[in-house]
C-alpha cells in the first residue's frame, strides 16, 4: 500500500494569501489616515476662518487721506457703455465664462494734505476670483486737495461664477461689489 504524503501546498498558500491581504489592508490604512487627517485640518481651517470685513456697497470706506465709496456696479452688457477713447482690449468681447463691469467710485480728500488717487492700485478679489486688475480706468492718477472729490471709472472682467467680490485698494480698503454685477 502506498501512502501519500499530505498536500501541504494548499493550506500554506491559503495562509500566505490571508497574510498578504491583511498586510495590504494595514498598508492601505496609512494613506487613508493621512487623507483623513488632512481633511480634518482643512475642515477646521475653513470653518474657523474669519472672512475679511468689507464696506457695504454704497457706504464710504476710509482710504489714506480721505474716503472712497462705490456709486455703481454696472454690467457693460446691460448698458453698452464704452470709454470716450477707443481701447482695443474693450473692443474685443469678454472671454468665455466672464462678464465686464464698470465700477463707479467716488473719492473725497478729507485730510489737510489731501490724497493721491492711483486707480491702477485697485483690484477685485473674491471666491472664484483671484486678484483681477482693471482693463481700463479713468482718471489713472489724480491729486486731490482737502475737500476735493473725484469720480473714477474702472472696468473689470469678472468670472461669471465668482461670488463675494470686493474692490481692494491702498490702505487695506475693501469695498463690497454686492450682487448687481451678475447678469446670468
Amino acid at each position: 500500500m502506498s501512502t501519500m504524503a499530505p498536500d501541504v501546498s494548499k493550506p500554506a498558500t491559503a495562509a500566505t494569501s490571508r497574510t498578504g491581504t491583511r498586510r495590504r489592508r494595514k498598508l492601505l490604512l496609512i494613506p487613508l489616515s493621512l487623507l483623513c487627517a488632512l481633511a480634518l485640518v482643512l475642515g477646521y481651517l475653513f470653518l474657523t476662518a474669519k472672512p475679511e470685513a468689507s464696506t457695504a456697497l454704497g457706504a464710504s470706506a476710509v482710504i489714506p487721506g480721505g474716503t472712497a465709496r462705490i456709486n455703481g456696479v454696472i454690467p457693460l452688457e446691460k448698458d453698452g457703455w464704452l470709454p470716450p477713447e477707443r481701447v482695443q482690449v474693450l473692443d474685443e468681447g469678454p472671454s468665455a465664462g466672464t462678464h465686464r463691469v464698470r465700477i463707479l467710485v467716488q473719492f473725497t480728500a478729507l485730510e489737510g494734505e489731501g490724497t493721491t488717487l492711483d486707480t491702477s492700485q485697485f483690484s477685485v478679489t473674491g471666491l472664484g476670483a483671484n486678484s483681477i486688475h482693471p482693463l481700463w480706468t479713468a482718471p489713472a492718477k489724480a491729486e486731490l486737495q482737502q475737500g476735493d472729490t473725484a469720480d473714477a471709472t474702472m472696468v473689470f472682467e469678472l468670472p461669471n461664477q465668482a461670488i463675494a467680490l470686493v474692490l481692494e485698494g491702498p490702505g487695506n480698503t475693501r469695498l463690497s461689489l454686492g450682487l448687481s454685477h451678475h447678469t446670468s
